[in-house]
């Protein structure tokens, strides 16, 4: 079989069309070897771009949406393709799959010809594959054709089954849009949501920079984004910081390459925002991000802590993830990145003793089920028993974390999932402990955003031994906010 690398990166085959096959290329990195299309494509992209000047913006866009929109629609596509297939997709050489989900997506989702989405692919498929393979592919994708996208829509619509009919049309495993109902449900809200939920997951979110306060205001970083890309801007509704990008790669402005402003979801500002702004009881001096990498809310406390008189203190575990944090707080001088385990980090014999925070970060590791948007691949790579392991690591880490905050000092708690077992059930049992107490999240995030978050009064509602608690935590979601669905919780420790 063929390689395509465009000197260190990919290459154009003769007969493919090179969008289509910097498309390929990704899919298989990601599909086979584990890889993450948002760190893969800008690099292939750039690869191709150097090595064929011809290849434009609107090859680069058409080559995301291929990426992007196959993973998306990865568990749709192949339930499609098994209808037009005499064994599992599974069963299929990996090659065979990837070309087929490629083809069937532009069949059905993308506004391509059906005989240009038909030749293309198995142009590409000569390519890549033997001519068995390739009689294949062609036959497959003209049968599929020939179905069309209505009768296949049809089709998933007569799905007995309700779970199973949204985890097909909307390409959800099974299991997650049970937990999306449950935590609808449990975080206040109507589970009727549940199907704007999934298909929010499903549309492409737009690139969302934060101006570093301090560093480079907000209107200044929306008229160099629009000077230097092109591009369309517009503010934030979530995040007064926030800069959203009509298209654009965020690494050619000045300001993200000198750290001054950087890619950031307005959820994920909003949450860093709380963790530095948070009322808490007298001194305001010394912050601590427990779990820092890969150092976008780091960077955005350390501005907010450099212009107040603080200073911040980043701890990731995982070195390469470190430096991933020196490199998003170079611009900053209050900043101390270190690498250690967050569950036994402080203590005795160290520089930061218990109770010597004042504000403490707990961004803590999750499913990732709240940017499935961004990551699409992330869904397939989940399964329910991985509850299990991350649940118990965040537990430990905010036992600790309540151990490093001084009385009258905050802890931020911030999951990008919305299961129930890593957001509301983690809270209710900090509360159980009996030294913390929540505060009203949701009031508070509200006074920072500058539009309405569209929270109901009744959402954010925890119990403590069965009775409802004061205070409330704050959910945002795809489909009412336009954010990845982060939760934050802000507690205050009493004693």
């Amino acid at each position: 079989m063929a390689t395509h690398r465009y000197g260190d990166g990919y290459r154009a085959l003769r007969g493919a069309d090179p969008a289509r096959t910097v498309a390929y290329d990704v899919l298989r990195e990601v599909t086979s070897q584990g890889a993450y299309a948002n760190l893969v494509l800008p690099r292939a992209l750039r690869a191709v771009r150097a090595d064929r000047p011809g290849f434009d913006s609107r090859d680069a866009a058409f080559a995301s949406e291929l990426v992007y929109g196959t993973l998306r629609g990865l568990g749709r596509l192949d339930w499609v393709l098994s209808r037009h297939l005499t064994r599992p997709v599974e069963e299929l050489d990996a090659e065979v799959r990837d070309l087929l989900r490629l083809g069937a997506h532009q069949l059905l989702d993308m506004r391509v010809p059906d005989h240009a989405a038909v030749a293309a692919t198995v142009d590409l498929a000569r390519e890549v594959v033997t001519d068995g393979p390739v009689r294949m592919v062609n036959a497959v994708l003209r049968s599929l054709a020939r179905e069309g996208a209505d009768r296949i829509g049809e089709d998933i619509d007569a799905i007995p089954e309700e779970d199973t009919r949204l985890a097909v049309r909307h390409s959800h495993p099974e299991w997650m849009v049970a937990a999306f109902r449950d935590a609808l449900r449990a975080h206040g809200f109507d589970a009727m949501e549940l199907e704007e939920v999934l298909a929010a997951d499903n549309a492409a979110p737009l690139v969302t920079l934060v101006a570093r306060p301090g560093l480079v205001d907000p209107a200044d970083l929306a008229d160099e984004a629009e000077d230097v890309l092109g591009t369309r801007v517009a503010p934030g509704d979530v995040s007064e910081y926030a800069v959203l990008l009509e298209s654009g790669d965020p690494a050619a402005l000045p300001s993200v390459r000198g750290g001054l402003a950087g890619a950031q979801d307005e959820g994920s500002q909003l949450a860093a925002q709380l963790a530095a702004t948070a009322p808490v009881e007298g001194r305001d001096r010394t912050w601590l991000d427990l779990c820092a990498g890969p150092g976008g809310k780091a960077a955005l406390m350390g501005a907010l802590a450099q212009g107040g008189g603080a200073s911040l203190v980043a701890n990731e575990v995982h070195p390469h993830r470190a430096r991933l944090v020196e490199k998003a707080v170079r611009a900053l001088d209050d900043v101390e990145v270190v690498s250690g385990d967050g569950r036994t980090f402080g203590g005795a014999r160290t520089s930061w003793p218990l109770g010597s925070f004042d504000r403490v970060l707990v961004d803590a590791p999750c499913t990732g089920m709240g940017s499935l948007r961004r990551r699409p691949e992330s869904r397939w790579r989940r399964e329910p028993a991985d509850l299990d392991d991350l649940t118990a690591l965040q537990s430990a880490l905010l036992d600790r974390a309540v151990d490093l905050v001084r009385p009258g000092g905050v802890l931020a708690y911030v999951t990008c999932s919305p299961h129930v077992r890593e957001t509301r059930a983690q809270v209710e049992r900090l509360l159980v402990r009996g030294d913390v107490e929540l505060l009203d999240t949701v009031d508070l995030a509200q006074r920072l955003a500058p539009g309405d978050l569209d929270v109901p009064e009744t959402a954010g509602r925890v119990l403590l031994d069965g009775v409802g608690a004061p205070g409330r935590t704050l959910r945002l979601w795809g489909h009412r906010n336009g954010t990845d669905l982060m939760f934050v919780a802000l507690l205050r420790r009493t004693r």
